[in-house]
């Protein structure tokens, strides 16, 4: 199965695809997507409703930047300790994930909690990462500290879903999932650069 481990909906704000249309393109490339909506999970509870395929996540500003939950069951709400969030992903036997953690252009949790805290699994390349280096670097850090690796679209407009995908057996429960993306493939393609402007103008039009 293709699983693309970070993509947003309509429900992150700067966002404009419809569950409906993200569905379409899910099947269109066979893609089984992680949705990892900002700071609410309200999203990907009604698509796993509606189409059932899809894994639960959220992606969380905290106080020291931000984390992504994978394997949701209830929303974590923003502005809390980086600790407190993670222990509130912890409480629900979900995991962390470590998304674009060395992108230079982007919002991303400081480096300096990257050795105190235990990822599950960390992105070691991100579609809509600017700079070849920010995914290179990510990669080294994952490799050094023998994290399991990920790499997301962070699709924000339909046609990036997919962009970048793992391709791994299929699964039937969390435990399998993480055994599963231990032997993964993957795939990988940089969003073009306008992409970055159509987010902005959207946070713009949100603004105004």
């Amino acid at each position: 199965m293709k699983i693309d481990m970070h993509t947003h909906t309509l429900y992150s704000g700067h966002c404009l695809t419809k569950l409906n249309t993200f569905r379409k393109i899910c099947l269109k490339k066979g893609i089984f997507p992680i949705i990892t909506d900002h700071n609410t999970i309200e999203g990907a509870l009604k698509y796993q409703k509606i189409y059932k395929d899809c894994i639960i996540g959220e992606e969380i500003s905290t106080k020291q930047g931000e984390i992504i939950g994978f394997f949701l069951n209830e929303e974590i709400k923003k502005g809390l300790d980086i600790y407190d969030t993670i222990d509130r992903i912890k409480s629900q036997d979900a995991l962390i994930y470590l998304e674009h953690p060395f992108d230079r252009l982007r919002k991303k949790l400081d480096q300096s909690y990257f050795d105190k805290i235990g990822f599950d699994i960390v992105e070691i390349f991100n579609s809509r990462t600017v700079f070849n280096q920010d995914n290179l670097k990510a990669k080294k850090f994952a490799d050094t500290h023998n994290f399991l690796k990920g790499v997301g679209s962070d699709s924000h407009i339909g046609f990036e879903i997919g962009a970048s995908y793992v391709m791994m057996d299929d699964f039937n429960s969390q435990k399998e999932f993480i055994k599963n993306l231990k032997n993964a493939k993957f795939y990988v393609k940089k969003s073009p650069i306008y992409v970055h402007a159509f987010t902005k103008f959207i946070k713009f039009k949100e603004i105004i």
